[in-house]
């Protein structure tokens, strides 16, 4: 029930939603106001300048690591990955969130760590779908890294679960897991939450950055004033995650 509300509740309050409810009701009341708001949150949202530099005070900041930072595993939580079929054919999708698993990929070929554990299930409310660490799995095999370094948890569904799920899957191996060092690799504005969620599990663990959002689009005059789509997006996922935070301290995730 928590994780069927819980996307509720970001639907009703996403940026795009909040435009579109007042853009009806002007349609339908013509009260001028809920014009001016729908318009003025448009501008506001969708202003690449001000939802970059939000985030780039939300995101936490990335490290660098070399062969003298050591993890016993870098851990990968879920949420780039989905599938389809073509003629019988199984096709794994990847959204931009997948750079947390190109540069776990990169920092164990880098010898950073000899152990990767992916934790994801299918995450979705309709249709059938496969694992996502599953496919990840298969995937990171053929990108050259061995079957035996990698490990996967294929049940969790949201941050929360990524951490537990986790934590339960390592104390069957090694009930010593939690005076080990873990590497904890995701996006930048995800990091904050996902540190929170692991750290209360008992997890050892440092964060490693990606998916960097705050320095895509070059600081110039037409990307300060036009509006663009990924203005909004950004706005998306910040208060996704900031909705993400209270919820989860409410619950006593984090």
């Amino acid at each position: 029930m928590f994780y069927f509300l819980s996307k509720i509740l970001f639907a009703l309050v996403a940026p795009i939603s909040l435009i579109i409810i007042l853009f009806l009701l002007f349609t339908f009341t013509k009260i001028k106001s809920y014009f001016w708001w729908a318009f003025g949150l448009l501008v506001f949202f969708t202003n690449p300048w001000i939802a970059q530099s939000v985030m780039g005070l939300y995101e936490v900041e990335p490290i660098a690591l070399n062969k003298k930072n050591q993890y016993d595993a870098i851990i990968i939580p879920s949420g780039f990955v989905s599938n389809f079929n073509v003629d019988g054919q199984l096709r794994v999708v990847f959204t931009d969130g997948n750079d947390r698993m190109l540069q776990s990929i990169d920092l164990f070929k880098r010898g950073i760590s000899e152990k990767i554990i992916y934790t994801g299930g299918a995450d979705t409310i309709f249709g059938s779908y496969k694992p996502e660490a599953e496919l990840v799995k298969i995937f990171m095999i053929k990108c050259g890294i061995p079957d035996s370094a990698i490990m996967i948890e294929t049940n969790s569904i949201n941050t929360y679960q990524n951490a537990a799920y986790t934590a339960k899957m390592l104390e069957k191996k090694d009930p010593n897991f939690k005076n080990k060092k873990y590497l904890l690799v995701t996006s930048g504005f995800h990091m904050r939450r996902a540190l929170a969620c692991f750290e209360k599990q008992g997890f050892n663990v440092e964060g490693y950055t990606t998916d960097i959002r705050s320095i895509r689009s070059k600081e110039n005059v037409l990307n300060t004033l036009l509006p663009t789509y990924s203005g909004l997006q950004l706005w998306t996922y910040l208060i996704k995650e900031w909705i993400g935070l209270l919820v989860y301290e409410m619950k006593g995730y984090i």
